[in-house]
C-alpha cells in the first residue's frame, strides 16, 4: 500500500465524519458516500468526491472504509449490485469500522475473499471526541498483512492501534469492553442516586467518588450531564443497548454465562422504551433520580 492512498468511505455519522476528515488531512485521496445524501455535502464542498451508491464509493479504491450504526446496515452497504463488494477490484482493502456482532464480520470476510477481496473488522472506542481528534483506540481482525497495509489509514485515525487477532476478534474485544463500560455507567448512576436520596450533597459526591475506588470514566461522564442538566448524545441509549444485546447474544450462542448483563439489558431496554432512546446513555441516571 502507498503511504498515500485512495480512500473510499462510507457513513458520515457522529463519528465517521470527523474519521473521513482526518483522512483527507493526512493526505489521502477520500470518496465518500452516505446513506442519508446531505451528510456528503460538507465533503462535496471541500473538493472531495461524491459516490452515489456503496459500489461506486468502493470502485479503483486502495481501501474502502465502512462504520454504521447496525449489522443489518453493514450488509446493506456490503451486498447486492450497488454494495461494496460488487464495486471494488480485486485485492481491495475491506476495513469496517461499525460495532457488530464478530459473525456478521465474519460473513462479510468470506463474502469479500470469494471475490478476492481483503478484509478488516476494525471497531474503536474513543467517541466523537477521539474522532475529531485522531486519538482513536482501534481493535483489529484479520490477517496481520492486511493490518500492516492499513496502518497508514489506521495512524491518521488513531492513537492506540492493536492486532488482536483473527477475524471477528476486533469485534469481540470491542463488545467485551463495551460490555464493561455500559455496566459499569449502569452502578454508578445507582451509586449516585443512593448518595443523593441519602442526602450527600451533590458538590460532595463530586469531590469524593472521582477520586475513590469508585473512580471511572463513566462515573467521572455521569457527573458531568448531571451538573450540566445536558442528556443529549454523545453515545446514545439507542446504540448502548445495541452493544449490550450483542454481547449478550455472543455469549449465549458460545454458552457463556454472563449473570448480571442480561438483567442490565432488560433495565436499559425499559428506559429506552420511555423515550430515551436517542438520549445520551447517561440519561440512565436522569430517569434513576425522576
Amino acid at each position: 500500500m502507498p503511504a498515500s492512498m485512495r480512500v473510499g468511505f462510507i457513513g458520515l455519522g457522529v463519528m465517521g465524519r470527523y474519521m473521513a476528515e482526518n483522512l483527507r488531512r493526512a493526505g489521502h485521496e477520500v470518496t465518500v458516500y452516505n446513506r442519508t445524501p446531505a451528510r456528503t455535502e460538507p465533503f462535496r464542498q471541500a473538493g472531495a468526491r461524491v459516490a452515489a451508491t456503496p459500489a461506486e464509493a468502493a470502485r479503483d479504491q486502495d481501501a474502502v472504509i465502512t462504520i454504521v450504526t447496525a449489522d443489518a446496515a453493514v450488509e446493506e452497504v456490503s451486498f447486492g449490485q450497488a454494495g461494496t463488494l460488487a464495486g471494488a477490484n480485486p485485492g481491495t482493502l475491506l476495513i469496517d469500522m461499525s460495532t457488530i456482532a464478530p459473525g456478521t464480520s465474519r460473513k462479510v470476510a468470506a463474502a469479500a475473499r470469494e471475490r478476492g477481496l481483503r478484509f478488516l473488522d476494525a471497531p474503536v472506542t474513543g467517541g466523537d471526541i477521539g474522532a475529531r481528534d485522531g486519538t482513536l483506540t482501534i481493535m483489529v481482525g484479520g490477517a496481520a498483512e492486511d493490518f500492516d497495509a492499513a496502518m497508514p489509514l489506521f495512524q491518521a485515525m488513531g492513537r492506540r492501534i492493536v492486532h488482536v487477532g483473527e477475524t471477528g476478534l476486533g469485534e469481540t474485544l470491542k463488545l467485551a469492553g463495551n460490555l464493561i463500560s455500559g455496566l459499569t455507567l449502569m452502578v454508578a448512576a445507582e451509586g449516585i442516586r443512593l448518595a443523593l436520596r441519602e442526602g450527600v450533597p451533590q458538590e460532595k459526591i463530586e469531590e469524593v467518588l472521582p477520586q475513590s475506588s469508585a473512580a471511572s470514566f463513566e462515573l467521572t461522564k455521569l457527573l458531568d450531564r448531571l451538573r450540566g442538566d445536558q442528556w443529549e448524545p454523545g453515545f446514545s441509549v439507542a446504540n448502548r443497548l445495541k452493544d449490550l444485546r450483542l454481547a449478550v447474544e455472543m455469549a449465549a450462542a458460545d454458552g457463556i454465562g454472563l449473570p448480571i448483563a442480561p438483567h442490565a439489558l432488560q433495565l436499559l431496554q425499559a428506559h429506552s422504551d420511555e423515550g430515551d432512546a436517542p438520549r445520551d446513555e447517561s440519561s440512565y441516571l436522569r430517569a434513576l433520580l425522576g
